[in-house]
């Protein structure tokens, strides 16, 4: 049951990051004046989505459930 969660939620955190993708890359292309999007900001929200996904498909892979 743990391992059905754990792909929905992976899914589910994949369609997240696709659309936070394409919503940076609008407001990339936009360039607006008094937008305070950074490219730091912009690698660590990036980094952060990556992050959370690894740790996820770490605990699926793992066989301890």
């Amino acid at each position: 049951m743990i391992i059905d969660f754990l792909y929905s939620l992976i899914i589910g955190w994949i369609i997240l990051f696709i659309f936070w993708l394409i919503i940076i890359g609008f407001i990339w292309l936009r360039k607006p004046p008094n937008s305070i999007l950074t490219k730091q900001i912009t690698i660590r929200s990036i980094s952060f989505f990556i992050i959370v996904l690894l740790i996820m498909l770490v605990f699926l892979l793992a066989d301890s459930f």
